[in-house]
Formats: structure tokens, C-alpha cells, sequence
């Protein structure tokens, strides 16, 4: 199944609260997005390395005081996909006021539907 996916459109969410992450999965599924989920930036990992070609953006939940957040940003930086792959940040920590090193934006939690989808339009990769 996951040889079968469309890179172009294809975004990866990783979001540690389940109602959080299903609502931004069922709003990007509903935006005509192929959507990965997981919990953890270590699961986000596991999925990157598995699959054949990248995602056109990563959703990444960051909080500054987790250290699985910050070695998911520099351990990305250092595989292949990096300079292709764009990783969109959402936060709702009040220390983080600039888009961190590995990240191509921040936004702030909560946000708004259109501003997100906007986002993620910008940000994703293009062919």
C-alpha cells in the first residue's frame, strides 16, 4: 500500500493527542490529501525510512521541552529526504515564538482551518 502513494500529495501527521491528530487527518483526507498518522516523531521516523519516496510535508506537534521533537527535527536533517522534505511545526508551547531550525513555518495552537490549509499548501513539497 504504501509504494502506491502519491508523494505529491501525501502529508504526515504526527500529533500525540488521538483527537487532535483524527481531526487533522479527516480535514486533510476531506481536502483530497493521503494522510499518514502517528503519534510519537520516533514513529514519524519508522515511517519515513520505510517508505520508497518522501511525503510532500510533515505535520509535526512541537513542544520545545521534548527532547523526541528536537532529535526528530536533527535527525532528519541529517537523512536524504531532508532537503526535499518540509516539516510544517504546530505548537502550543508559549517558549516557542519562531519557526525552529528544520522547520519550514510555525503555527500557533489552536489554529484556524483556512490558515492550516493554507499552510499546508504552501509549505508541501512540488514535483
Amino acid at each position: 500500500m504504501v509504494d502506491a502513494l502519491d508523494t505529491r500529495s501525501t502529508v504526515l501527521v504526527v500529533e500525540s493527542y488521538d483527537d487532535l491528530r483524527e481531526a487533522l487527518v479527516a480535514l486533510l483526507v476531506l481536502e483530497g490529501y493521503t494522510v499518514l498518522s502517528v503519534a510519537t516523531a520516533p514513529q514519524a521516523l519508522d515511517v519515513l525510512s520505510r517508505l520508497p519516496r518522501s511525503p510532500s510535508l510533515v505535520l509535526l506537534s512541537l513542544m520545545l521541552r521534548n527532547p523526541e521533537d528536537q532529535r526528530f527535527l536533527t535527525r532528519l536533517c541529517g537523512l536524504d529526504q531532508a532537503s526535499r522534505l518540509p516539516v510544517l511545526a504546530l505548537t502550543a508551547d508559549p517558549d516557542l515564538q519562531a519557526a525552529p531550525a528544520g522547520t519550514v513555518g510555525l503555527l500557533g495552537k489552536p489554529v484556524r482551518t483556512e490558515v492550516l490549509l493554507a499552510a499546508v499548501d504552501r509549505y508541501r513539497s512540488r514535483p
